[in-house]
């Protein structure tokens, strides 16, 4: 598939860039470093040509964050600054790299003055693949300042798209959603220019928050004249809803379009889901797709004193409540070292506890972007190992199974013993990128089929090993 290199530097109502060619015979002479480096990603999945996906990569990184080269032409001096993107698409079924392209985003400007430097460099990519379950790993990085790199990524599962169903696309955020006819724009589709944003921060300057949606095979199993679109925004910590909309859907086609902006000018500093729903009431059917954002609103944060890292004001803990701040420490559980636990035990005040679960992840993060990858892939891993292990009335993520899970991830294969004659049942993980290969064993010690399965043994440094586990779990 051929790919193109992609520039895109975005303007806001302060400022102007002057963005240019990169000229390579130029000299450079002053190398300007500007703030910390950020670089964020994201991606969106909509239905492509021969039954294939579209899949679009989103990446973008803050200006003031990149190194600036002052040049000298022969009537004027200028800086040049440039933002690598590496992106590697693997196939995960058949464990082959199929995409490992570098992309650049260049960006000249007159002077490196603050107020020059607020706009962010904005790119995308399109990809069009086949079903299947893919890993995505994004690699930003700064040309003039190898220190510079962040890395992002993504385990994406494509669909089989059945003509006889109505689906929906993933829900794309934006920073602005205008009416084109440019069809050689990066950000074009169909009849529109849709700006990303990676980062999914909003508030203060950008205040409206743009959604787009594709909608397929629309009056397949939607058939009623009562099918209704239902937009809504929530306030992800309280609950409260914070905007609704809800509209007859008229369109008769098999597939359409759903786009609009809410604006976010009265929303507090937080986290926030956008959620749409197609729901037909008469014959009980919806789909629906949500996306989670965060608003950092200077003027309805609350004071909460000195605080030396912004990134904490734009961050939920600020939010959070006190039975939030008290159930993320205990779910921790498998993380937090000797010397946190005595830390969280001195503090008095929720204010204090919020800041200490910042902190918590901050030490934990390999990127500098706004979201705390590690914290959403341990919850998400949660999450799973809430559905996926519970046992009686013990929640999934407290079982041995789960904390397993949490901790290490998808193990590479699972062989299951179940039914024996002369053995329990028992189940060996395998971890292939574990400390170099480990394994191990949960078995069902107490009585066969109840579904309460104890870590026996595991070669993992740290956890248990028992050489004679299968003798333990004979009949």
């Amino acid at each position: 598939m051929k790919q193109k290199k992609v520039l895109r530097i975005i303007k806001s109502s302060y400022c102007f860039l002057f963005v240019l060619f990169f000229l390579l015979h130029l000299s450079s002479e002053i190398v300007f470093s500007q703030e910390k480096f950020y670089f964020n990603a994201d991606f969106s999945v909509f239905k492509g040509s021969e039954g294939k996906s579209e899949v679009e990569l989103y990446f973008s990184f803050t200006q003031r964050g990149l190194t600036f080269i002052k040049k000298d032409a022969s009537t004027s001096s200028y800086f040049d600054a440039m933002a690598n993107v590496e992106v590697l698409i693997l196939n995960k079924q058949t464990n082959n790299i199929i995409f490992n392209e570098i992309y650049g985003l260049q960006s000249r400007v007159t002077d490196t003055a603050k107020n020059t430097l607020s706009s962010k460099l904005i790119g995308q990519q399109n990809y069009l693949l086949a079903s299947g379950e893919y890993f995505l790993k994004l690699i930003g990085s700064d040309f003039n300042n190898k220190e510079h790199i962040a890395i992002d990524s993504f385990d994406i599962s494509l669909p089989v798209y059945d003509s006889a169903k109505s689906c929906m696309s993933s829900l794309q955020i934006a920073t602005s959603i205008e009416k084109s006819k440019d069809k050689k724009s990066l950000f074009y589709k169909n009849g529109f220019e849709i700006t990303p944003n990676p980062s999914f921060l909003f508030g203060n300057n950008l205040n409206s928050l743009h959604y787009y949606v594709e909608i397929y095979n629309i009056r397949k199993e939607f058939t009623s004249d009562s099918v209704f679109n239902i937009i809504e925004l929530t306030d992800a910590n309280s609950g409260k809803l914070v905007f609704r909309s809800e509209k007859l859907q008229t369109s008769r086609s098999s597939a359409f379009i759903e786009l609009g902006v809410i604006p976010l000018d009265s929303a507090s500093t937080g986290p926030y889901i956008l959620r749409i729903e197609l729901i037909d009431r008469v014959n009980n059917k919806s789909i629906d797709k949500q996306k989670k954002l965060y608003v950092f609103n200077t003027s309805k944060t609350a004071n909460f004193g000195q605080v030396e890292d912004k990134g904490y004001l734009q961050s939920e803990f600020v939010v959070m409540t006190e039975v939030q701040v008290n159930e993320e420490y205990d779910k921790i559980i498998y993380v937090r070292t000797s010397p946190e636990n005595k830390e969280w035990d001195k503090l008095k005040t929720l204010d204090e506890k919020r800041k200490f679960l910042y902190s918590f992840w901050k030490r934990r993060d390999m990127n500098d972007t706004p979201r705390f990858e590690m914290r959403d892939e341990y919850f998400k891993r949660l999450k799973e190992a809430n559905i996926k292990y519970k046992e009686g009335f013990k929640d999934g993520w407290k079982s041995d199974r789960g904390r397993i899970y949490i901790v290490y991830g998808i193990p590479s294969n699972v062989d299951r013993h179940f039914f024996e004659p002369d053995t329990k049942n028992y189940e060996v993980w395998q971890y292939d990128y574990v400390e170099g290969g480990t394994m191990c064993v949960f078995g069902e010690i107490q009585t066969s089929g109840e579904g309460t399965y104890v870590l026996m043994h595991a070669t993992m440094r740290n956890e248990i090993r028992d050489p004679n586990w299968l003798v333990k779990l004979k009949k």
